[in-house]
């Protein structure tokens, strides 16, 4: 899916824009249903999606049929009120009917009217609202819920069904028959381990993922993969060779981001960091495994077991040493043997 950044290459477009902004991966997954509600309700039933290029949403889209394009948010030019002027003054030439728009702040609001965009939806908390041409925009108590739960409400306000209560992402076939090819002499279950994690308090660590992987290679017999980016390499590499590098564990490291959620859709179960992939694994279909001891779930996922320290987890306060290996083994079995 070709994207650019917004202005740099305009040309008429038309339709509806949606602008979600927030940057992560996960963030993208979480707004699938939203995404895919707000298409289906418009008669191109397509969007196009405005958000930042950290979350790879072209990647992410290759084989959607409801997000047409991606655009990118020029993090520097279209920062602070003026970026709202700017922002605007570079979507004005697509020539959008529509815009919904998944944030609170305000400049996305000035954006959309400067652009000249007749329907203006929007969560409408505090200056937004002074940009929407919406009479259901969202109070201000909701200021105090989620991204998700804004979403939900605002679908809801504008008598848009939601039409999946959870993520569900669809990856090309080529991928996926490629990845199974890699896998397919090697003795089941394929257990994914998905390590990354974009701050260290949401970080399991090298010796417990080591642990559990020994542990559940002993107890189930079968192969582990070891997910994550290039900023995992190392600790992918320390693993492997914690082991001697053995046959029943496979690297999948520094791999295009769809070419390694192709492996964690293969998996018979994925556990992971509260990360994209994890997020990503869970949205194809995979039965997942989330560790949280620094963060805490953007919203429920029947297919994610959610293992927490006891008490209450805060955003920030690192408690993922509280997180037991023998709790996440007990969990892995219990969601293999389909109990």
């Amino acid at each position: 899916m070709n994207a650019t950044i917004a202005g740099s290459n305009p040309y008429k477009i038309g339709g509806t824009l949606v602008i979600q902004p927030l940057p992560g991966i996960g963030d993208v997954i979480w707004h699938l249903p939203h995404l895919k509600s707000i298409a289906a309700q418009t008669k191109q039933k397509t969007v196009t999606l405005l958000t930042k290029q950290r979350s790879q949403a072209d990647a992410l889209f290759e084989a959607s049929d409801y997000v047409r394009e991606v655009l990118w948010l020029d993090e520097k030019r279209h920062h602070g009120p003026l970026g709202g002027l700017a922002l605007g003054n570079a979507l004005r030439p697509y020539g959008f009917d529509t815009v919904w728009i998944l944030h609170t702040s305000a400049r996305y609001g000035l954006a959309a009217w400067r652009a000249g965009i007749g329907e203006r939806i929007g969560f409408g908390i505090g200056w937004q609202d002074a940009f929407l041409t919406t009479q259901h925009a969202l109070p201000r108590e909701a200021k105090k819920l989620s991204a998700i739960e804004k979403a939900n409400r605002l679908l809801l306000n504008h008598s848009v069904p939601k039409i999946e209560a959870a993520p569900n992402l669809t990856i090309e076939a080529s991928l996926v028959d490629a990845a199974r090819a890699h896998l397919d002499a090697l003795p089941r279950p394929w257990i994914s381990l998905v390590l990354g994690a974009s701050e260290s308090f949401k970080q399991w660590g090298v010796d417990n993922f080591g642990a559990l992987a020994e542990r559940l290679h002993r107890e189930s017999g079968g192969t582990i993969l070891l997910i994550g980016g290039e900023a995992e390499a190392d600790m992918v590499a320390r693993l492997a060779s914690r082991f001697s590098d053995p046959d029943w564990i496979r690297p999948v490291v520094a791999r295009p981001l769809m070419q390694a959620a192709a492996f964690a859709a293969i998996s018979d179960i994925a556990i992971g960091n509260d990360t994209g992939m994890l997020n990503i694994a869970a949205a194809v279909g995979t039965p997942s495994v989330g560790l949280f001891g620094g963060s805490v779930p953007l919203a429920e996922d029947p297919r994610i077991d959610i293992i927490m320290p006891p008490g209450i987890v805060r955003y920030g306060n690192d408690r993922m040493g509280e997180i037991t290996i023998n709790a996440v083994a007990d969990t892995v079995r219990s969601r293999l043997s389909g109990e």
